[in-house]
């Protein structure tokens, strides 16, 4: 606590004292927020103006001009077109009887107690460790690289405690059939009759063996003998049927039945067998055709032969298009392609883009030339204001900018103003009111006249843009406007050098001030301690000498 001697609160005073001589020190910070903020705004206008070269310079573009053919399609939510090269003009009729579907096939699924494998052949494996859930194993499958299917679990519809697995091709159409390897270990039972689709399978017979314990036999497979040997074993049976050149394989069913497999898929594989050591089991299996294809799109185009891709994205349908197909379709749908000519709704989006842009930058240059200074700022906010009122630089890019935009440009008398091509600042008067946009310079654009020019006269538009080689237009204009300022050591580069200078410099002077308040605050807490001493020993003094005093009248 101070002031215990002289009973003065010493630290206010000092405080309040060094308030005082921080004024000029808070007037430099003031100056200092005031500079930085000029320089960042210096810097985004620089940046705002680049922008607006750049965008002038974007409608003069080489290429914006250059012939393209349109494609559209009367049904874009079924179909869709898209040039890959040059195509004939005019109408093709396409239908979509079928879209192009991966294949799925769906599985039951039971975790091992040890690490196993899932092999979907061609290498692609992954190691399912032990005991992994179901849905760990969809993650696994889905996390790891370079395996040929996606992977799903759905509600067994059959038991509503129980998941299966659903694997789907990466591949659409019948080249992404796939099926589990030889190496896979992972218990998974495919229920076939929910595979979208199926690969050929050739005929099969099962039969019960009885061997003659005494007399050789033959077995006759589509008129081909085979011997067996007396007292044969199913498996030399098999060995002896594989051995000869019958046209099928024989292996053994779980109950140790014979069973022959024609070597042929398709419905026409069946095959006929006779011995009198055989009698068929069941009737068989007919072979079946594959059905791989159904995974195909399959579309048409104007009524001709049914045709089949691979995917839903088509290029050789129709010469110089790629076709995406969406949806089947219920009647044809008509895809155009239009004669070579300018992309109108390329040019128009990049002028519609210029004029937003400078408008942008006409509102900001605006309201800066616009704001007044705050007299006697107090703080960093304050001080920031006004900081380009009447601003020369600015004053003088704005008036180029709307004189640019309001005088001829180029040697064709008959097309050398924007308002032709219905770029224009619009009316300054209407509906009874002063339109403030249109005094204030603001561009807008009439599509109508805009559309009309660019059919009617569309080269005219092009060098007025400035987008013909050799002729000056409206970009090199702007970039005749823009470059001084904000080219590389141009106008705003300066500006924002000598603003951080500024900067600079008053950091420097503030960390001056920094020591000398420190100084001087030092040297009054001295003063006032050395005071405090004083007045101390002086009340020590008077108390001792009264207490003398007192001590002789007392005796």
């Amino acid at each position: 606590m101070s002031g215990l001697a002289s009973g003065i609160d010493t630290s206010t005073i000092i405080t309040q004292l060094m308030q005082i001589n921080q004024i000029p020190q808070n007037k430099l910070k003031l100056q200092q927020a005031a500079m930085q903020a000029r320089a960042t705004a210096l810097t985004s206008m620089q940046t705002e103006l680049e922008n607006l070269r750049d965008k002038a310079d974007a409608i003069r573009s080489l290429t914006l001009f250059t012939p393209t053919q349109s494609v559209d399609s009367s049904d874009p939510t079924k179909i869709t077109a898209t040039r890959s090269s040059g195509a004939g003009v005019g109408g093709t009729q396409v239908e979509v009887a079928r879209l192009a579907n991966s294949q799925q096939r769906t599985y039951s699924y039971t975790s091992s107690a040890s690490d196993t494998t899932l092999d979907l052949g061609g290498g692609k494996s992954i190691t399912v460790t032990a005991g992994m859930s179901i849905d760990d194993l969809v993650t696994t499958i889905n996390a790891a690289t370079g395996l040929p299917v996606y992977a799903a679990s759905i509600t067994d519809p059959n038991d509503s405690s129980n998941k299966l697995l659903v694997l789907s091709s990466k591949t659409p159409g019948a080249n992404g059939d796939f099926s589990l390897g030889a190496s896979n270990s992972t218990g998974l039972v495919e229920d076939t009759s929910k595979a979208r689709a199926h690969g050929a399978t050739g005929s099969t017979h099962t039969f019960d063996y009885t061997a003659d314990p005494l007399n050789p036999g033959t077995i006759t497979i589509n008129g081909i003998d085979v011997s067996i040997a007396a007292n044969s074993s199913i498996d030399d049976v098999v060995q002896a049927v594989n051995g000869a050149s019958t046209g099928v394989t024989a292996g053994k069913d779980s109950n140790n039945r014979l069973q022959l497999t024609n070597n042929t898929a398709g419905s026409g594989s069946d095959f006929t067998t006779s011995s009198s050591e055989l009698v068929e089991y069941g009737s068989g299996s007919a072979g079946t055709d594959s059905t791989l294809n159904n995974l195909n799109a399959q579309y048409r185009v104007d009524g001709g032969a049914w045709q089949y891709a691979t995917s839903n994205t088509v290029t050789d349908a129709i010469p110089g298009l790629s076709l995406t197909f969406k949806a089947v379709t219920t009647s044809p749908i008509t895809v155009t392609v239009g004669s070579p000519a300018p992309d109108k709704a390329a040019i128009k989006s990049a002028i519609h883009d210029f004029v937003n842009l400078y408008n942008a930058n006409l509102a900001d240059i605006q309201a800066k030339l616009a704001e007044k200074p705050v007299i006697g700022a107090t703080n960093a906010t304050d001080a920031a204001k006004g900081l380009f009122f009447a601003d020369s630089t600015l004053q003088g890019i704005q008036d180029r900018l709307r004189t640019a935009m309001a005088s001829p440009i180029g040697t064709d008398p008959t097309l050398n103003l924007l308002s032709q091509i219905g770029i224009s600042t619009g009316a300054t008067t209407g509906s009874g009111t002063v339109n403030q946009d249109a005094l204030s310079g603001k561009l807008v654009v009439d599509d109508d006249t805009l559309d009309d020019m660019l059919d009617s006269n569309p080269d005219g538009v092009k060098n007025l843009l400035g987008a013909t080689l050799g002729k000056d237009g409206l970009a090199q204009v702007i970039d005749n406007v823009l470059n001084p300022a904000v080219q590389t050591s141009g106008t705003f580069d300066t500006l924002i050098n000598q603003t951080n200078s500024q900067v600079s410099d008053l950091t420097d002077q503030i960390a001056n001030w920094d020591t000398r308040l420190s100084d001087m605050q030092d040297r009054l807490k001295q003063q006032f301690n050395a005071m405090e001493l004083a007045l101390s020993q002086n009340q020590t003094q008077g108390q001792w000498l009264a207490g003398q005093i007192a001590s002789l009248n007392n005796g």
